[in-house]
C-alpha cells in the first residue's frame, strides 16, 4: 500500500478567500446602489433649481420691463411735472410771515411754523388762554388766511420758575404752547396781498 502524502495547502484557506471576496462583492454593490440613489436624488433636485431658475429669470425680466417702462415714463415727464408743481405751490411767503408777526399779541413767542401747499402750520407760546382766541380771531379776520384750525392746545410751567420751585407754587401761572394750521387764501395771496 502506498502512503497518502498531501503537499497541497488545506482548502479552508480558500473558503477564507472567498469569504472576503463575497464581503467585497457586498460592499461593493452597496457602495453602487448608494451612489446611484444619490444620483437620482441628486437629479431630481438639479432638476428643481433648473425649473426655479427659469422662473425666477422670467420674473426678473418682467421687473425689468416694468422698472425700465416706468424710468422710460418718469423721465418722459418728470421736468414738466416738477415746473408745474413748483408754480403750482410757489408763493410768496415774507408777506405771510410779516401779517403773522403783526398779528401776534404782545408777550407771544413763534417756536415753529411749516409752509405746505396749502398752508402754514404754526407753534407759538401764549401767556393766556385768552391771548390764543384773540390771536386766532385776528387771524381769522385776516385776508392773507381762509381758514384757521387748532390742532392742539398744552400747558407748560416757564422753565426759570420750574426749576426753582420744589413744590407747588400759586403764584406760578402756566403758560400756553398752541398749534394751529392756517389755510392760505391763494387768491389774495397771488393778487399781491396787502401793500405795505
Amino acid at each position: 500500500m502506498v502512503p497518502e502524502i498531501n503537499l497541497l495547502p488545506k482548502m479552508e484557506r480558500r473558503k477564507s478567500n472567498n469569504l472576503f471576496l463575497i464581503l467585497g462583492v457586498i460592499l461593493f454593490v452597496v457602495l453602487i446602489l448608494f451612489i446611484s440613489m444619490q444620483l437620482f436624488s441628486f437629479k431630481k433636485d438639479i432638476n428643481a433649481l433648473d425649473t426655479e431658475e427659469t422662473q425666477l429669470a422670467a420674473e426678473r425680466d418682467v421687473l425689468n420691463a416694468q422698472v425700465s417702462s416706468t424710468n422710460q415714463t418718469e423721465d418722459q415727464g418728470s421736468l414738466s411735472s416738477s415746473v408745474d408743481f413748483v408754480e403750482g405751490v410757489s408763493y410768496p411767503v415774507s408777506p405771510l410771515m410779516d401779517e403773522v408777526q403783526s398779528l401776534l399779541v404782545d408777550n407771544t413767542y413763534l417756536r415753529d411754523y411749516q409752509f405746505d401747499e396749502t398752508g402754514v402750520i404754526l407753534s407759538a407760546d401764549f401767556e393766556t388762554m385768552n391771548d390764543v382766541s384773540i390771536f386766532i380771531e385776528k387771524s381769522l379776520n385776516s385776508s392773507y388766511f381762509a381758514d384757521v384750525k387748532v390742532e392742539q392746545i398744552s400747558t407748560f410751567e416757564p422753565v426759570g420758575n420750574a426749576e426753582e420751585a420744589k413744590g407747588t407754587d400759586f403764584d406760578v401761572q402756566a403758560r400756553y404752547s398752541a398749534t394751529l394750521n392756517f389755510s392760505i387764501d391763494q387768491t389774495y395771496l397771488s393778487k399781491g396781498g396787502a401793500r405795505r
